[in-house]
């Protein structure tokens, strides 16, 4: 699951401010910078009313979509009860959160305090208690009162008439029908079943494979009174058809309210949603510069990577580092979390920007036009990996003179060493001429020497050291270590070291600690050790 997936609101309303929602760019720092500080501010909150928070979350996740029944308001047709019921629902449960805003100490951003609904919630649930539950009440109309008074006397009635029926029935037969209900005998019991064809109380209504089965006949006066009742029905279809086009009328005076408290429930859910990864990340508010400046980060980490890594039992060492040039390079191990190094940054940076505090202790930076993140992923089907990286690439550089924030990860890796280091020398060469100082890039790779090509700061997987742990020669006679203990053994942490630095060859380690056998772990060595001299000969070593 993805962060943003994680952002899941309580409501459809909250959804719909989720899915309007944009970063914010270049120029729009101290938007952000009020944006960040409504979430800081209610995560503490939270961290001290929580109870407040829960109240509000139960208020929100039983919200029902009110849009629909406002866009019918807007277009002046009349609502359905269900319709109503809907408007009436948002009114109560304005008046449910705009107590508890009250009765709390906390300070509420305006736009997620909705406006008072409490004349609708009077108009639609008038006299009510507990829950909402809208019904088109006797009080609406005196003519609708009456109408339904009458009804329901006539329905007594044809209930009474009936209700004789039955009973002779079962003087006759032993056996009382239900009003509207059948009544079966079986085909065996030839007597109850003729009795019953020739009682005119009875009517047949179908017949069986082992049964006969009736039904009471209506009476003349029952007959009558059916009549009376459909009429009546349809006269008070009519008449609450009438109150419901009032009652929308009268809505429509609220159409305004209606939809800002609507917007206003949203805005707070999805505010929520945000101060509660803020409280679940302790997550800091970051220092938004206006101009140009170094990208710090301190004690980041990645949600979905930490969890990871806690869940096999390991311990999560966050991210600190500061990039103060245009380009910076960041070097070590297999295995050794270059590639979550860079997604830790662009996810912290990418939070930012879109209004959440981020997953770590401390950041400062300038706003970005764009994150441009390519990781280490399958080519696009029909094309090399190294293609893929190509068109990627092409893609990337028609923002070149936008300010972008460049993640990088191992680019040339589907080509030959030599080619691919020139390569990637020489696209980095290019972001920092072409987009100086307007855009940061942090470039992973394996390739000994990039740093030193380019002079530019060099960051490095402190990664697995001969002195961490039991590397014994033992461990590949015994079958190794296996991969969880690698995790454990390897130092995540990045470390700034010079641009001559050597790549970290951890390789052959990795392979003798994952208990790879031990004859072709030291032929490796010995290939290593010859390099560029053996000659690989089937007969003889080297």
């Amino acid at each position: 699951m993805t962060i943003w997936e994680r952002v899941s609101p309580k409501s459809s309303l909250g959804r719909r401010v989720k899915s309007r929602v944009e970063p914010k760019l270049p120029g729009q720092e101290e938007e952000l910078r009020a944006e960040l500080r409504e979430v800081s501010s209610l995560s503490e909150a939270w961290k001290t009313y929580p109870d407040v928070f829960s109240k509000l979350d139960n208020v929100l996740v039983t919200l029902k979509d009110p849009f629909h029944a406002i866009i019918l308001l807007k277009e002046e047709r009349a609502l359905t009860a269900p319709e109503i019921f809907v408007l009436a629902h948002l009114a109560f449960s304005v008046g449910r959160v705009r107590s508890v805003m009250a009765e709390s100490k906390v300070k509420w951003p305006p736009r997620t305090v909705p406006p008072s609904l409490d004349p609708v919630e009077q108009r639609l649930l008038p006299g009510f208690a507990g829950q909402p539950v809208f019904y088109i009440a006797d009080s609406y109309s005196p003519e609708l009162s009456r109408v339904r008074t009458e009804r329901k006397a006539k329905e007594k009635l044809w209930r009474d008439e009936m209700t004789k029926e039955a009973g002779e029935v079962e003087r006759l037969l032993g056996r009382r029908p239900g009003i509207r209900e059948e009544i079966a005998i079986r085909k065996t019991n030839i007597q109850a079943v003729e009795q019953a064809r020739l009682m005119p109380e009875l009517g047949e209504v179908r017949e069986t494979l082992t049964h006969v089965h009736f039904r009471l006949k209506a009476t003349r006066e029952a007959l009558r009174l059916e009549r009376e009742i459909s009429r009546l029905r349809q006269k008070e279809t009519h008449l609450e058809g009438e109150v419901l086009a009032f009652l929308s009328a009268d809505l429509r005076a609220w159409k305004d309210e209606l939809e800002k408290a609507a917007w206003a429930l949203g805005e707070l859910d999805y505010l929520l949603r945000k101060a509660e990864l803020a409280v679940r990340w302790d997550a800091r508010e970051p220092v938004i510069n206006n101009e140009t400046g170094p990208l710090v980060l301190e004690g980041a980490f990645h949600p979905g990577v930490r969890e990871e890594v806690e869940g096999r039992g390991g311990k999560y060492q966050p991210l600190s580092l500061t990039i103060d040039s245009p380009v910076s390079v960041v070097t070590g191990p297999n295995m050794g979390g270059k590639t979550a190094s860079l997604a830790t940054v662009g996810l912290c940076v990418s939070l930012a920007q879109w209004g959440f505090l981020p997953p770590c202790s401390g950041l400062e930076f300038s706003l970005y036009d764009y994150v441009y993140f390519q990781p280490e992923t399958p080519g696009k089907p029909g094309l090399s990996s190294f293609a893929s990286e190509v068109v990627a690439l092409k893609e990337l550089l028609t923002r070149i003179e936008d300010r972008g924030l460049i993640l990088l990860d191992e680019v040339g890796r589907g080509t030959n060493p030599s080619q691919g280091l020139a390569l990637y020398a020489a696209v980095l060469d290019y972001l920092r001429k072409r987009a100086g100082d307007r855009s940061t890039v942090l470039a992973s790779t394996h390739y000994h020497g990039l740093a030193s090509h380019l002079d530019v700061p060099h960051w490095q997987v402190a990664g697995l050291s001969p002195g961490d742990g039991d590397l014994e020669e033992s461990d590949a006679a015994n079958g190794g270590k296996d991969i969880d203990w690698l995790y454990r053994h390897m130092d995540y942490r990045l470390v700034k070291v010079g641009p001559d630095t050597p790549v970290p060859q951890d390789a052959l380690m990795v392979a003798k600690v994952l208990g790879l056998h031990g004859e072709i772990i030291r032929r490796a060595e010995e290939f290593v050790a010859g390099a560029g001299r053996c000659e690989f000969r089937r007969d003889e070593p080297c």
